[in-house]
Order: structure tokens, then C-alpha cells, then sequence
């Protein structure tokens, strides 16, 4: 007989039935899950994208040593799954190179060797497991320009004279910076006769000062040639009418004689050379334009630049005893000595450091000078020897430093530590304040750079809505207020430019920076960085600790002129250095150096040329500046405007300078249209014993206005892609 159940034994099992549905039921869910994974994965589906890339396929000048990196939006599935670059020629051949992946989703792609110019195709691959094919998930194409020879010109009447791998070939940085763009440059080996010939002028770098090509030099001067040599030695010296003591300076004084004509309009005061000197003695037949010292407080009896005339054809010889390329470089970007050194007594080690002495050492910048220019007036004084020179040919054009023949700009910039609101505010006063119609290709309505640090909380439609009306935005990349190494300035850079691209795809590429906390721990490893990403103008040189300049307004790089970098032999790398002189922490709301550095530029001091600033919005100093230059009508640029205009003006050229001899000047001249309608020429007033009368471009009067610079008469005129004749009686 069956038993039948009670109602206990009922109770009892019904618990059991519940768990075994549930079991059941997550056994179903498991088996579907599985089948759907199983189905996307057969079917190719990725869950990754490509959210951030550089370089990408719109970045205008991409260098061979170049990596190419990405950030990875990757789904929890595919979050260990293997990705790599794979870059391929214009042949179809793969580029050998080494993947790196972060933990923060950013993958990067090594070459070997740098890249040839040409056209490469980038792809992102990813695979199921090392087995299995690869899946593409994202292409572009990339184009690798021809690297610049930085050392040479457009071509033109001056000639350069630079020993490979040394300072000589700053020369023609120094001559680009001046506004003469038309110099051809060689080395000592391929200097001959002819090409002497074809030159009015020629200019020898120090290293170059030197060697069997001096004997063709020599004759050509003593036949009526025009030359510029840094200290010269032997024959040379003798000849240019110096007689060496046996004894040198380092780091010295000079001191411009003003009453010459050459030093009227430059500063009398004693200022500070970098690198070596040969002390010499001059004949009676030399007449002196500069002298050297060992400090400021005496005067010494040595020369620091002569001008001579040679032979019996009015050739001439001006001789520096210094070298000027040198003393340039050093000037503005510190000793390299110091470089890796903390010597303020604050971390991290800042450009400042390289200014700063030690317990044993003076510093290296003598504060008593920081109030002139000293790199921009000697270069200054080299500009007034080479248009004295050339004079005896023909007069010499150049470009005015700034367009519409401003003396002076200020370089709005802000690092914006994420501000809730700081960037949109500062961007939307400077539109209150622009004048109705001003044109912002012109410099005429008020704008600025803002470097923010991702994430921002600026919108990426409020992004795109500035740049679009001429502001200029950026990463403002950080290594935590640390000092860093190659290795992790990369990854720094990697992080910080790469987010900001993910949340702002649709603005193009950043050509301006500045490093936050301004660390810089070599002399020369972080705009080497910066370089990589497309980044062309660095502003990380900056006045500054508040207890070290003490109220004084100035330039801790003797400049205001954006120059490029240079190693220590000479190579030139093709970023930018723009010092910031006016600091919101060292000035503490202050508005008296905006307004000392503005008025150094427009009265009889004459030092031209741009401002950089900084804020970050903890205080008002960017309304301050702004409420200066509407006050002063000073243009207020960002750091873009500056990049494209400084770019463009070095590509334009003076061309086929002709003198007919009845007193006529014809020259052509060619225009980059990033410059297009802002350049302004100068052609001097004066050429021998006649007076310009008359400027012509292709047949039609040009207007032009007589200044005198530095102590020598220039006509103004804007400048376009014309042939122009000037009358000279």
C-alpha cells in the first residue's frame, strides 16, 4: 500500500522545487550569454574603438621621428585582448617597430628608425588570441614632411659661412629673428671664389674664422668685398686690423659706443656676453664700436667689435671678438652646465634654475640687466653692421618684427587649472571688448590661448564655437608639479594630450605649450618632447620666483623675440622658445611691468617685440592685462596667432635686389599666405650719399613712412607679391 503525503512532507519540498527553477533558470542565462559571445565573436564585432589619435590623418607636419599613439575605448570583454599599430609604407611594406600599451588605455607605436618623408598608412589591430587573424578596427593615412634645413635661407645677397656641427649655423636663426630671410649658407670647404663673388656680403661664423678657405676670403675682401667674422685669428685679425694679446674672457661685459653711428639708438649700458672672448689690441687705421670687460663696473681697453677698411677697393672687415651665436644661444636658454640642477631652493627644477647661481657661483643672468634685452640688442647691433655694409652695394630690405609696424604685442596665454568657468569668461570679456568690424587675421580684436588641464569642463561645442571665432586651445600636459624623466615626460605628454583630443576630436592640432608647474629638468629634453607632438612654439621659459626678480620687469632671457632652440652643437630644433615675462604669481596683481615692458618697446629704448603672459585665473590678472593693452592699443594675440605669423614672415623673401646705378632699386618679394596683408618692409632711407625719393610696385606709388630704428632711416610700407623699383637722388 502507497503512502500518501502529509502536508509537512509538502512543505519540505517546495523550498527545493524554487531553488532547483532558479538554479535551472541562471543555467539558461549562462547558455544564452554564452551563444551571443560566441556569435559576436565569429562575426568579427570588436568591442573597442579608437577614441584619440596622434598624429592623425589632418596634422599638417608630422617628423620622421615621429611614434603614433591612440587611446582605446575598450569593453570589459576585450579589456585583455591584444592590440596593436601596424604602420605600412607607401609600397605596402611594414614599418618594424615595438607596441607599448598603458594601463590607461593609451597605445603606442615605436619605429625603429626614423621615417622617410612620404605618405604611411596607419592601422589598429586587435586579435581574439595569438592564433587568430587580426581584426582592423580603425585606419588613417599619415604624411611624413622632408625635415627643414634650419641652417639655410631663402637665398639672397648675404652669405653664411658655418663649420657643420657647431653654433656658426645660429646665424641664420639670428638672421631669420632680424627680419632678413635672403642669405645663402655653406660651409668653409664648398666657400669659392665665384660664390664670394656673387655675395656683397659675407658673414663668418666663429668656428669658421678659421682654416685654408680665410686665404680666398682675404682676397676677396681686399678687392672691395664687405665681411663679418667672429673672432678671427692669424692672417685674418691682422688683416681686419687686431692684434691678438694671448689672453681670453669668458662670460663677460660689452659695452656699445652710442655716439658711433653704428651703436646710435642702442643701450650704452654694460651688458652681459655668454661663452668666449679673444682680447685683442686695435691700430689706429680700426674704429671701435664696442668694448669688452670683465664686469660691468669697468670699462676695458679691448674690443669687442672693430670695423676696418681694407685694400685699396673700400673693402671692409667688422669683427666681433666674441662669439655672437653663442652668446645668443646661452643668453636665452641658460648654460647647459646648470641644466638638471635645482638652485632656487624650490621644486621642481624650473628654466629659472638655469639663471639662478649657487653658493659659489654668480648668477648667471646679472639682475642688474634683466631690464634690457640683451640677446635682442646684440643681435641688434649685428642687423646695423650688415645694412651698414651692404650699403656700399646696395640698400638692404628686411621685415618689420611684428605686423601693421606694431612695436610691441602682448601673447595672451592662460593655464587653466580646471577652472569651473575661467576659460569661458576670460574668452567671452575679450569678445565684449573687440571693436565692431575688427578683424581678427589683422591682430585687431582681442584674443587668447588657453591650455587647460583635461579633463575640462569646457563643452566640445563651446570649444569648437572659439576656435572658430580665433581663439586658440590646447592640453595643458602635467607631471605633477615633478621633475621627470624621458620616460615618464612621454608618458605625461601621451596622457594629457591624448585625453584632451578624446573629448575635443574636432580641434586641430596643438602647435603651443606650456608645462604646468613649468618643470624642466634638462636643457633641452622637453621642447625635444613637444616636438613630437606637433608642438612648434614653447613658452615655459618664465619669470619667475617672485623673491628672485623683485619687482623688476624684464627679460630673463635677454629677448622678446620667438626664437628656435638650439643644442649644443648648433643644431637647430624646430620649436620656438617665446619667454613669458609677465607672470600673474610674480607680479601679485600688480600692473606696473605690463606697463614698464610696453613702454620699453614704444619709446627711444626701442625694445621690440612680443610679450608673453601667463594666468590661471586664481586672481584677476588676465582682466588686468586686458584693461592695459584696450588703455595702451596694444594687439592681444594667442600663442597660434604668434606661431603662424613667426612661421610665415621667415618663409617670405626680399629677392633679386638690383641696383641700376643712375640711382634705382628693384626687388622682388614673395609673400607666405599665412602673412598675407601683415607684413611690413623696411628699406633703408638712405643708400650713399642719396636719399630715397620715390617707391614703386609694378608701375603704382606705394605709400611709405620714414622711421628710424636703432639709429639708422627705414621707409615702412606694407608688403605684398609684387616687384618694387625704389628711387634713390
Amino acid at each position: 500500500m502507497r503512502a500518501m503525503a502529509g502536508p509537512q512532507s509538502r512543505g519540505l519540498r517546495e523550498p527545493l522545487r524554487r531553488t532547483l527553477r532558479v538554479v535551472i533558470g541562471l543555467m539558461v542565462c549562462v547558455a544564452v550569454a554564452a551563444s551571443a559571445v560566441a556569435f559576436w565573436a565569429m562575426s568579427g564585432g570588436v568591442q573597442a574603438e579608437v577614441v584619440a589619435k596622434y598624429p592623425g590623418p589632418a596634422t599638417r607636419v608630422v617628423q620622421g621621428s615621429a611614434e603614433v599613439h591612440v587611446v582605446l575605448q575598450v569593453g570589459w570583454f576585450n579589456r585583455q585582448r591584444n592590440f596593436d599599430i601596424v604602420l605600412t609604407g607607401s609600397g605596402g611594406e611594414i614599418v618594424d617597430g615595438r607596441n607599448v600599451q598603458s594601463n590607461t588605455g593609451v597605445l603606442s607605436f615605436t619605429p625603429e628608425v626614423p621615417l622617410s618623408a612620404g605618405t604611411y598608412g596607419v592601422e589598429v589591430h586587435h586579435r581574439e588570441s595569438p592564433s587568430s587573424k587580426d581584426n582592423v578596427i580603425d585606419s588613417w593615412p599619415i604624411t611624413v614632411e622632408p625635415a627643414p634645413s634650419l641652417s639655410d635661407g631663402s637665398g639672397g645677397s648675404i652669405l653664411v659661412v658655418a663649420r657643420q656641427g657647431t653654433r656658426d649655423a645660429y646665424l641664420a636663426e639670428i638672421l631669420r629673428a632680424e627680419g632678413f630671410t635672403g642669405f645663402d649658407t655653406v660651409t668653409p670647404e664648398e666657400l669659392q671664389s665665384d660664390l664670394l663673388a656673387s655675395h656683397p656680403v659675407v658673414i663668418l661664423g666663429a668656428m669658421s674664422s678659421t682654416g685654408p678657405h680665410l686665404a680666398q676670403v682675404e682676397s676677396w675682401v681686399m678687392g672691395g668685398g664687405e665681411l663679418i667674422t667672429m673672432k678671427p685669428e692669424g692672417g685674418l685679425a691682422e688683416l681686419a686690423g687686431l692684434e691678438p694679446t694671448g689672453l681670453a674672457l669668458e662670460d663677460g661685459y660689452l659695452e656699445i659706443d652710442t655716439t658711433q653711428a653704428l651703436g646710435v639708438g642702442l643701450t650704452a649700458e654694460a651688458m652681459q656676453f655668454h661663452g668666449g672672448a679673444l682680447l685683442y689690441t686695435t691700430g689706429s687705421e680700426s674704429q671701435t664700436i664696442a668694448t669688452l670687460s670683465p664686469d660691468r663696473e669697468r670699462s676695458g681697453p679691448h674690443p669687442a667689435l672693430t670695423l676696418t677698411e681694407v685694400g685699396n677697393s673700400a673693402g671692409h672687415i667688422a669683427a666681433f671678438s666674441y662669439d655672437l651665436a653663442t652668446s645668443v644661444i646661452y643668453t636665452r636658454q641658460g648654460h647647459p652646465d646648470a641644466a638638471g640642477s635645482e638652485h632656487d631652493g624650490s621644486a621642481p627644477i624650473r628654466p629659472n634654475d638655469l639663471f639662478i647661481g649657487t653658493t659659489d657661483e654668480p648668477d648667471y643672468l646679472d639682475q642688474s640687466n634683466i631690464g634690457i634685452p640683451q640677446a635682442d640688442e646684440q643681435m641688434r647691433l649685428l642687423s646695423n653692421v650688415l645694412v651698414e655694409l651692404h650699403g656700399d652695394t646696395s640698400p638692404l630690405p628686411r621685415f618689420w618684427y611684428l605686423p601693421n609696424g606694431e612695436k610691441t604685442a602682448l601673447v595672451m596665454t592662460a593655464d587653466d587649472h580646471g577652472t569651473e568657468d575661467g576659460t569661458r569668461q576670460s574668452f567671452e570679456r575679450m569678445l565684449s571688448l573687440a571693436e565692431p568690424g575688427c578683424d581678427v587675421e589683422r591682430w585687431e580684436c582681442p584674443r587668447a590661448t588657453s591650455w587647460l588641464h583635461p579633463p575640462t569642463p569646457l563643452a566640445a561645442e563651446d570649444a569648437e564655437r572659439y576656435w572658430d571665432l580665433g581663439f586658440d586651445l590646447g592640453a595643458h600636459v602635467s607631471t605633477g608639479c615633478a621633475d621627470w624623466t624621458e620616460e615618464s615626460l612621454d608618458a605625461a605628454f601621451a596622457a594629457s594630450m591624448l585625453q584632451f583630443r578624446s573629448r575635443h576630436p574636432a580641434l586641430p592640432d596643438q602647435t603651443g605649450h606650456r608645462l604646468h608647474c613649468v618643470a624642466y629638468s634638462d636643457w633641452l629634453g622637453l621642447p625635444t618632447e613637444e616636438r613630437q607632438w606637433g608642438i612648434r612654439l614653447d613658452m615655459n621659459y618664465y619669470n619667475w620666483p617672485p623673491d628672485w626678480i623683485r619687482d623688476r620687469p624684464g627679460y630673463i632671457t635677454g629677448s622678446a623675440l620667438p626664437m628656435r632652440f638650439s643644442d649644443e652643437d648648433g643644431r637647430m630644433l624646430d620649436v620656438f622658445q617665446q619667454e613669458t615675462h609677465l607672470v600673474n604669481e610674480t607680479w601679485m596683481g600688480s600692473t606696473a611691468g605690463i606697463d614698464e615692458l610696453i613702454t620699453a618697446a614704444e619709446d627711444e629704448r626701442g625694445y621690440y617685440g612680443l610679450l608673453g603672459t601667463h594666468y590661471d585665473f586664481s586672481d584677476d590678472f588676465d582682466q588686468k592685462l586686458m584693461d592695459v593693452a584696450v588703455r595702451r592699443d596694444i594687439p592681444m594675440i594667442s600663442a597660434g596667432q604668434l606661431l603662424d605669423f613667426t612661421e610665415g614672415r621667415q618663409a617670405s623673401t626680399f629677392t633679386t635686389v638690383d641696383s641700376t646705378g643712375t640711382g634705382d632699386v628693384a626687388f622682388e618679394v614673395q609673400v607666405d599666405p599665412r602673412v598675407d596683408g601683415l607684413l611690413t618692409g623696411m628699406l633703408p632711407a638712405d643708400f650713399g650719399e642719396r636719399v630715397l625719393t620715390s617707391l614703386t610696385a609694378d608701375g603704382v606709388a606705394v605709400d611709405y613712412d620714414v622711421k628710424r630704428i636703432k639709429g639708422i632711416s627705414y621707409a615702412f610700407f606694407q608688403v605684398d607679391d609684387l616687384r618694387y623699383q625704389a628711387g634713390y637722388r
